[in-house]
Parts: structure tokens; sequence; C-alpha cells
């Protein structure tokens, strides 16, 4: 009888450890999805600059198309000073374009690389947990 009741003792004592470390992982699994909402959250604050500077693009062809409407409008022919500040306004166009085109492939690389961290992470320390808590479980 004395046997019968250490081994449902002895399993009640094991669930109740599962039970533990079954909460710890859980609240160390939350923690780890907060850390990844909030570096979500801030790569999205990336992206405002690139919302301002769009409006900024689309300001700035609004201007070339209105140049060159006028310069169709008048005298019909080009002048070589007309054409290189149009190409010069082109050109920064151009370049800013490039840089938003840049950021934005960053911000969208962003996620997964961090989803990889964080898996790559959540593994680590996972395995020193279980490792921490193998040899208790054995020598039990």
């Amino acid at each position: 009888m004395k046997t019968i009741k250490d081994l449902l003792l002895a399993l009640v004592n094991a669930t109740l450890i599962l039970i533990a470390l079954c909460l710890f992982l859980g609240l160390q699994v939350v923690n780890r999805a907060n850390d990844i909402t909030a570096t979500f959250a801030s790569n999205l604050v990336k992206l405002e600059p690139v919302k301002a500077e769009v409006a900024g693009v689309r300001e700035e062809v609004a201007g070339l198309r209105a140049d060159l409407q006028t310069l169709q409008a008048g005298s019909g022919e080009l002048s070589s000073a007309a054409l290189a500040g149009l190409e010069t306004r082109l050109d920064a166009v151009s370049g800013r374009l490039d840089g938003m085109q840049a950021t934005v492939q960053e911000v969208k690389s962003l996620p997964y690389d961090l989803t990889d961290h964080a898996i790559e992470k959540a593994a680590q320390e996972f395995g020193a947990i279980a490792l921490r808590f193998a040899p208790a479980q054995i020598e039990d």
C-alpha cells in the first residue's frame, strides 16, 4: 500500500513540475511575442518618412508636368536652359525614388530577418531551459 501511495505522490509531484514548466515556457513565449510586436511597430514607424517623401515626389512630378505644359503651350520650342533645368529636376526625383525604393526594400526584408532571429533565439532558450531541467528530472 505504501508503494502505491508513493507512486501516486510521485505522479502528482511530476505533474505539478510539468505544469509549472509549461506555465514558465508559456510566459517566455508571450514575452517574446511582445518583443517581436514592438519591433514590428518600430519598423512600421520607419515607413513614415517614406510617406512624406512620396508626397514630396508627387509635388515635384506635378511641378514638372506643369512646367512641361507651360513650355509646350508657349513657343513650342524648348530652350537648352529649360531642358537643363527639367533634366536636373528629373535627376533629383529619380534619386529620391531610388532612396525610397531602398528604404522600402530594407523594411520589406526586416520581418523575415526578425522572424528567423526570434525562432533561433526561442530554440536556444528552450534548449537551455530543457538542459537545466533534464538532470533534475533524471535524478528524481
